[in-house]
């Protein structure tokens, strides 16, 4: 088989860095936006991949792998249209109104410890006051999916008693706009402190980098804002490259003793993936449908739509998301059920589903949403909590480019919820 050539995907992520350099040309801060971040997302889970041309690659024709370079500038490029093309859109436009109202120390921390208090409930209960479990938990290393207080993958009562969780997740941005005001006493804000430690130590023993990433940018976001305009160019500069060699050297490490429950560090150069490789994914998934699979037309988005539904309400609930039908696919299965799950990625998913089709309506409705979520940016530039709040909403756009997740959205879910609850103000 002849070499592959790369040369369609050199010009896509060239083109792809212009748009960002072209963003940031006057202003390099211009990079910390959803619209940037998706950018980003898309050259570092499939375009990097598409450069480096690992030896997985190469089971497939060069016609095959320039349909996938060719679906990644497609998606990138319908994203950039709608993006700008979407003027008025106010779809968080609620969210934020009450974020504003809650920018006072005294109602902020009311809503950051009733979702505590929702948030660690299952783990009193399920530990059975045990609070040394629960600090056990978060600080010693343990296998991947080992956790008692993790819910199984077809739950019942106990395991929609775990996602309250969620609320954990929705006060990490409220913990670490908390810590990093000067309105709070140092008694609060060490409270706060404790609990992103907390929160930081259950996400990297966990061995998962989407919530590593989950609770690092709210509180990178929180570190930044409080910054001066030339440190914010600094980190930008030199701190996000670092960062993002720091990541991939972590990612390594991590998937070659997670399921042991370790990182081993030593070993970090022998891994031959490390979770940023969905454009064979993509390949993949774009040689063998409709040919042996048929499109979903839709059928993993619902599945993902209704996944808040507990199981115990609706016993029969469709379980087929795309990670478990994707594993299915290629014969990941004991006795007919997925072992793992293997995700499509984001352009997987949508050509899956509705090929071309997909790719053009849900990479638009994807502009449009990040257009809708950069109209609160100056908003975030003069409140801290929004700021906090935009990070943990950029933390999302990225993780999604590995693919669509409800579980991503359940942070923001919980934490609409506790402004609603706690803030004691109706947000109009």
């Amino acid at each position: 088989m002849d070499e592959l050539s790369n040369n369609f995907a050199i010009v896509t992520f060239l083109l792809a860095a212009s748009l960002i350099a072209v963003d940031c040309s006057e202003d390099i801060r211009k990079l910390v936006s959803a619209r940037n971040v998706f950018i980003l997302a898309m050259a570092a889970w499939y375009l990097t991949e598409a450069l480096l041309l690992p030896e997985e690659l190469n089971k497939y024709s060069q016609n095959q792998f320039d349909t996938g370079v060719l679906s990644v500038a497609f998606c990138l490029a319908t994203f950039i249209a709608a993006y700008y093309a979407s003027s008025s859109g106010r779809v968080f436009d609620g969210l934020f109104r009450r974020l504003a109202v809650v920018d006072r120390p005294q109602i902020l921390w009311r809503v950051f410890v009733g979702a505590l208090i929702i948030g660690f409930l299952p783990l009193v209960v399920i530990a059975k006051g045990n609070v040394l479990l629960i600090i056990e938990d978060a600080f010693v290393p343990r296998a991947r999916w080992t956790s008692i207080f993790q819910r199984g993958q077809y739950g019942g009562i106990r395991d929609a008693f775990l996602e309250l969780q969620m609320f954990l997740r929705a006060a990490i941005p409220l913990g670490a706009a908390i810590a990093m005001s000067r309105g709070f006493s140092p008694k609060n804000r060490t409270i706060a402190g404790v609990f992103l430690l907390y929160a930081f130590a259950r996400a990297f023993n966990s061995g998962t980098r989407s919530q590593v990433i989950e609770v690092f940018l709210p509180i990178a976001g929180a570190v930044y804002w409080r910054m001066s305009k030339a440190q914010k160019q600094l980190a930008i500069q030199y701190g996000l490259p670092i960062f993002a060699v720091l990541t991939l050297v972590w990612s390594a490490a991590t998937v070659t003793s997670r399921n042991a429950g370790g990182v081993d560090w030593e070993k970090a150069t022998d891994a031959k993936y490390v979770g940023f490789e969905m454009f064979r994914e993509l390949l993949y998934i774009t040689s063998v449908v409709p040919e042996q699979s048929d499109y979903k037309y839709g059928m993993t988005y619902y599945v993902q739509a209704i996944n808040p539904v507990p199981r115990f309400l609706w016993p029969g609930k469709p379980d087929g998301d795309a990670g478990l039908e994707l594993a299915r696919l290629q014969g990941s299965t004991v006795d007919g059920k997925a072992y793992l799950t293997a995700s499509p990625g984001l352009i997987g998913e949508m050509y899956w589903n509705f090929g071309l089709i997909g790719i053009f309506g849900i990479s638009g409705l994807l502009g449009y949403l990040a257009r809708c979520w950069d109209r609160i940016e100056p908003l975030a530039e003069r409140s801290l909590i929004a700021f906090t709040v935009y990070g943990a909403g950029l933390a999302i756009i990225f993780l999604s480019g590995r693919s669509f997740n409800m579980a991503t959205l359940y942070g923001m879910m919980a934490l609409l919820a506790a402004l609603i609850l706690f803030s004691g103000e109706k947000g109009k």
